[in-house]
Parts: structure tokens; sequence; C-alpha cells
């Protein structure tokens, strides 16, 4: 038994990405953890179709809106070929002891982007845990760190650093 089972069925009985948001957020975010460059995304959906997480008629669905939102994020440059370095939830472990897994890290000389994907409301919460990140890495040595919280549903980027 698992109390999250009530997040795999609507209330009408559907099941999957349509009956619940969150699982849709984690469906979403699996596509994109599987992704290097903006080229891998039809593989990565078909992966997440082979595995059983969409069905044939969300893969269309899910394929448009990561592509309509990986191209309005293109000016960014989250997932150009040009990245020297892509980190897709690689942990980072602070000073202390404490373990984090920020979704997405760009290297690109020494220039570290962190990127952190949400899928629902906006949190004060989001923003203190994508400034920690980004901490971490000036830490290590980094000296241009940015950071960013990107709400792929409504498509929004808001720079936190």
């Amino acid at each position: 038994y698992s109390a999250d089972s009530i997040d795999f069925f609507s209330d009408d009985g559907e099941a999957g990405i349509s009956a619940s948001n969150r699982i849709k957020g984690v469906v979403l975010h699996g596509i994109l953890s599987g992704m290097i460059v903006a080229e891998d995304l039809e593989k990565a959906v078909r992966q997440s179709f082979e595995s059983g997480d969409i069905s044939q008629d969300e893969f269309a669905m899910t394929f448009a809106l990561l592509r309509d939102r990986l191209e309005e994020i293109r000016p960014y440059g989250w997932f150009d070929c040009e990245v020297t370095e892509v980190m897709n939830e690689t942990t980072l472990i602070d000073t202390d002891g404490q373990m984090y897994r920020p979704d997405r890290v760009v290297i690109k000389g020494n220039v570290v982007t962190v990127i952190d994907y949400k899928f629902g409301e906006h949190r004060k919460s989001y923003e203190r845990q994508v400034r920690r990140y980004a901490d971490i890495w000036r830490r290590m040595g980094y000296d241009e760190v940015s950071a960013y919280l990107w709400y792929v549903q409504s498509g929004e980027v808001k720079k936190i650093v």
C-alpha cells in the first residue's frame, strides 16, 4: 500500500499523467533528466512511452509540450550542443555532509548555470533550494554561477541568482 496511490487515478477513473498533475510532473521531470541536448527530446519521450509512463495518446501531447518549452528557453542555452558539460541529477555534498541534487547543471568553461525544474506552484523554499545549490558551486571555486527555476508547464523562468 502506498499513500501516493491516490495520485495515479482521477475521480473519473483515468490513470497516468492525465489523472494527476503530480504524476505528470514526475514523468516530465524524468524525460528532461534523460536529455543532454534538445535533440534528445524525441528519444527521451519515446523511452517514457516504452517504459509505460505515458500512453500512445499522451506521447504526442508530451512531446509537443516539451518541444514548445525547449524552444522558449533556447536563448538561455541550457540544452545547446556547445555546452561543455551537463550534469543531470548529480549529487552535491556540502561541507556539512548534506547532500543536494540539482535537476540540471550546465558548465561552459568557468561559468555554471543551475536549473531546477518545477511543475506546480511557486514556493519560497524553491528559491532557497537553488540559492543553496549555487552557493555550493561558488565554494567549489566557480566565480560565475547563476541559478534558475524553470516552471515547465507554464513556461515561466525565474532567475534566482
